[in-house]
């Protein structure tokens, strides 16, 4: 390849670091063994004659397949990229923290996988290994119940924050302006929550009795839910976390008198140990849950 570079045998051999005579030596080796003569040499250099170019471009072909199977078969162990997945129940400040994440890793290469969905995905996520990590909330309603299941599916719960039952609305619902609001009170507005597709109450993000309620709207994604909430009479029961710059401005949430108190936490598997690399996003998550919890 350097003698086509080159038209010289003197300068190919400098650019590869060997004498003349040893690549002289090759190229004669070649023509006995393959019948053929590969080189003119001339005053002006040495030219490829017909036999010697069909072997250049060969040789080159070889050349280029050897590069793409040794790309093929190193390119995971070559290039050093960061994987995360977590799955998360509908909760904003676990994304503004993989945000976070995204900017931390900017000078690398990184794979993040963040799926968002129920509460019996977040589960399942987790423990088939889709995920390394869920984020979900426990009540005093259901809290006996999943801490029953989780051992039998052999995962763990570590709580980050506790927080008291809020309504979400609009700025302007005629509740807005009460300092807490009571269950009672919401009779008359259409209840918005997510849709869990399971039969059991423990499993819904905002563990209330539906049964009496008489209005009520199932959603399957936050920007549904976010977009009826700003823009209806409509209400919801959650952490009443508000995330700024990541939630429509004209959301707000009240304390729920006598509301139950919510456990957000991480699950893992028991044999699963966190990588460093979530330990970052842990950071994120704490501050970012700390700085979005209702005063």
């Amino acid at each position: 390849m350097e003698i086509s570079k080159h038209n010289s045998i003197s300068k190919a051999a400098a650019a590869l670091y060997v004498t003349q005579p040893s690549i002289s030596k090759a190229i004669q080796e070649i023509e006995t063994e393959l019948n053929i003569t590969i080189l003119d040499r001339t005053n002006k250099g040495v030219l490829f004659i017909k036999d010697g170019m069909e072997l250049l471009f060969y040789a080159k072909m070889l050349l280029e397949q050897t590069e793409s199977i040794l790309y093929h078969f190193n390119k995971h162990k070559t290039i050093d990229v960061t994987r995360v997945s977590i799955s998360s129940q509908h909760y904003v400040f676990a994304i503004e923290s993989v945000a976070k994440l995204m900017d931390h890793f900017s000078e690398r290469n990184y794979n993040i996988t963040v799926r968002e969905g129920k509460t019996t995905d977040v589960i399942n996520d987790v423990y088939t290994d889709k995920s390394i990590l869920g984020i979900v909330a426990l009540t005093d309603l259901n809290k006996s119940f999943f801490d029953r299941y989780f051992i039998s599916k052999s995962l763990t719960f570590t709580p980050l924050a506790s927080i008291t039952q809020h309504v979400f609305l609009r700025k302007e619902h005629p509740l807005s302006q009460l300092k807490s609001i009571e269950l009672e009170q919401l009779k008359d507005y259409p209840y918005l929550t997510y849709q869990q597709d399971d039969v059991l109450l423990h499993f819904a993000e905002e563990v209330i009795q539906v049964d009496q309620i008489k209005q009520i709207v199932y959603v399957k994604d936050r920007g549904a839910m976010n977009n009826l909430l700003a823009n209806t009479n409509a209400y919801n029961i959650g952490t009443g976390c508000i995330v700024k710059n990541y939630m429509n401005p004209n959301i707000i949430s009240l304390p729920l008198k006598k509301g139950s108190l919510i456990e957000i936490g991480l699950l893992k598997r028991n044999d699963v140990f966190l990588p460093k690399e979530l330990t970052v996003y842990l950071d994120f998550l704490t501050t970012a849950l700390s700085e979005s919890v209702p005063r």
